[in-house]
């Protein structure tokens, strides 16, 4: 479905993560079973001021986040008449180029048609869009193209929800893991003590080493009681990326990124007004 946290710190915060990813492994095939709509056009409001433009503003002045794979993949769509926000799967489509086979997951038509818009626009020989459980879908790709290099990139509404028969996201990003794919897992939470989630749902199903990338948002205290992941930014509410397969380079790399970025957001009043912060943590499940 399409995405109504386009440009918010999170999807600023997942982007900035896969692209990295993309961009550093070259996948030959590249899957997503949440796509949800190519581009969006930007709404200039305090949530996306506080996500997409701080990144704007700043990746023009911070060498590295204006040199990540992330930033020139938003500038192609940005700097136009028209500014659009891109989806994950349009930024991957703009990263790799023709050199990658693409499966994109939506049941909603809508989505699906502006995917293959895009897939014809930018003259993309294999780029497959499917109106079917994403989940599904991506674990019967997998088994076509063993020994390629695969990534796949995950960001459910509901991580939990699975068709009869099929797969839930966790169960998914669990399976990809294991098969050997690079995985690039998207989670929210609305609750400090959910940092973290999705690393620990996802171990429980796999024994490949897993690393998490989490921020948490804070008050100017440093705490956070309960959030509200649907605003987006309030204390309390955080978001993060698990990773898995993408060799230690790229997580070192996403690693640097992340913290440059948050560097930028010391001071920074959050998109309600109030003094916060920005904590972020990485972990791993070895």
């Amino acid at each position: 479905m399409a995405n109504r946290h386009f440009g918010k710190a999170g999807d600023v915060w997942k982007h900035l993560m896969l692209c990295e990813v993309l961009a550093a492994l070259e996948p030959t095939h590249y899957a997503e079973s949440h796509a949800g709509s190519g581009a969006y056009d930007l709404v200039h409001d305090d949530e996306r001021h506080y996500g997409v433009g701080h990144f704007l503003e700043v990746s023009s002045v911070i060498a590295t986040l204006g040199a990540s794979a992330y930033a020139h993949a938003l500038h192609r769509f940005t700097s136009t008449g028209r500014a659009r926000y891109p989806g994950s799967a349009l930024q991957a489509m703009t990263v790799l180029g023709d050199t990658s086979e693409y499966l994109f997951c939506d049941v909603d038509p809508v989505s699906a048609d502006d995917l293959r818009h895009w897939g014809r626009n930018l003259e993309l020989s294999r780029c497959r869009v499917v109106e079917r459980d994403g989940p599904t879908a991506v674990a019967e790709w997998l088994d076509t193209c063993a020994g390629s290099r695969r990534v796949v990139h995950i960001d459910p509404f509901d991580p939990f929800a699975a068709q009869p028969g099929g797969l839930s996201a966790v169960q998914l990003a669990a399976h990809v893991t294991e098969s050997g794919s690079a995985l690039v897992y998207w989670y929210g939470f609305d609750s400090p003590g959910e940092q973290a989630w999705a690393l620990a749902e996802i171990a429980q199903r796999t024994s490949t080493p897993l690393t998490c990338l989490d921020v948490l948002v804070t008050d100017e205290t440093g705490q956070g009681t309960n959030g509200d992941l649907g605003a987006g930014t309030t204390p309390g509410t955080g978001f993060g990326v698990v990773l898995a397969n993408v060799g230690e380079e790229v997580i070192a790399s996403c690693d640097r990124l992340g913290r440059d970025l948050i560097r930028t957001y010391g001071g920074k009043r959050l998109p309600d007004g109030q003094h916060g912060r920005l904590r972020f943590t990485r972990r791993q499940q070895v």
